[in-house]
């Protein structure tokens, strides 16, 4: 099945024909799986013996007549030879059975038809790290600073032809911006496969969706003053992240002992730099360090909020921090939100 996969569904690049579909998928024995049958067109050749051009069949007989009644680039007739061979696939419960019915005997068609699932895959990751770069560029290789880069050719010859690349091109970039129904199957996924990743989110007129690793968050709560001013959070808010300007990626970090820098403690997702929006990261930001404390079984102390200390009311938000001469962040903040009020005061 690995194989199959892999294969793209066992894609064959020569001309073919395919019947079947009857049968069930979920069948316990092959025999009664998804048949599907691909019968081989052949070649076009030239009756020249001195040229050596190979040419795909179309799959309509009216469409090969009109290829042969053509002809040749070395103006010499053009000939079909026939072949009867097929490639038979039974998917069932278990896999899939392949069996092939004969050899060809006709030479190797000379063009790819497909990509495969890998290659599909590099030309997803190209285009995307260059998504202003269009068909040709992408073929003569993507601009660099020392001249064109990487081309989409040298992933497959199928990418050699510039309406090939633009279609496969508008696929991606399609994908890329499927609309709203898969952004929520995404985000749903998204919890599903990593709990605990996602720590709040709200959609509406105000929108926030914050997110923490495990040692984000064990960066967050110190068990004891440290030396020197790294005590507390230090908080930001980065204009230009999304597509979107108004929108924000609001960010708090804590000072990790181990790495002796600064690292994210939770990252949010903003639209729109409002008192609401502060307050719902700030909610994260506070449930994070008191979870964690839970855990720890540590007793929360005012002093370990210092550095994210801010005076919420009247849809504005007061910040009142200051640093005292070891540098600790000190502070007094009220503040009132659903579930949560505390009073920071008289820190050491």
């Amino acid at each position: 099945m690995t194989e199959y996969e892999k294969s793209d569904s066992l894609k064959i690049h020569w001309a073919n024909k395919a019947s079947g579909g009857s049968g069930d998928e979920h069948a316990a024995k092959w025999e009664k799986g998804k048949k599907l049958a691909r019968r081989c067109l052949g070649v076009i050749v030239c009756d020249n013996e001195g040229c050596g051009i190979i040419i795909q069949p179309k799959t309509t007989p009216l469409a090969i007549q009109k290829q042969l009644e053509e002809p040749c680039v070395c103006t010499a007739q053009l000939q079909h030879q026939r072949c009867e061979v097929h490639a038979i696939t039974w998917k069932w419960a278990d896999g899939v059975h392949f069996y092939n019915t004969g050899v060809h005997s006709h030479n190797r068609p000379g063009r790819v038809l497909h990509l495969l699932n890998e290659e599909r895959e590099q030309f997803g990751n190209l285009v995307r790290a260059h998504p202003n770069t269009g068909p040709l560029g992408l073929i003569v290789g993507v601009p660099g600073l020392t001249g064109p880069g990487e081309s989409v050719a040298d992933i497959s010859d199928v990418l050699l032809n510039a309406d090939r690349v633009s279609k496969e091109r508008r696929k991606i970039k399609h994908d890329a911006d499927p609309g709203g129904d898969s952004f929520i199957a995404a985000f749903a996924k998204l919890t599903e496969e990593y709990p605990g990743f996602v720590i709040f989110s709200t959609l509406g007129k105000v929108t926030v969706i914050s997110v923490q690793t495990k040692f984000m968050r064990s960066n967050m709560l110190k068990d004891s003053q440290m030396d020197g001013p790294v005590n507390g959070s230090v908080n930001d808010a980065a204009h230009g992240w999304w597509k979107e300007r108004n929108s924000l990626l609001m960010i708090t970090s804590a000072y990790s002992p181990t790495l002796f820098r600064w690292v994210p403690g939770v990252f949010s997702y903003t639209n729109g730099a409002s008192a609401e929006h502060f307050k719902y990261h700030f909610i994260s930001v506070f449930q994070s360090m008191a979870h964690d404390a839970e855990e720890r079984g540590i007793q929360l102390a005012d002093w370990m909020f210092a550095g994210v200390c801010f005076l919420y009311s009247n849809n504005f938000m007061h910040l009142t921090i200051s640093l005292s001469d070891d540098g600790f962040q000190r502070g007094r903040a009220l503040g009132v939100y659903p579930g949560i009020y505390y009073i920071l005061d008289d820190l050491p």
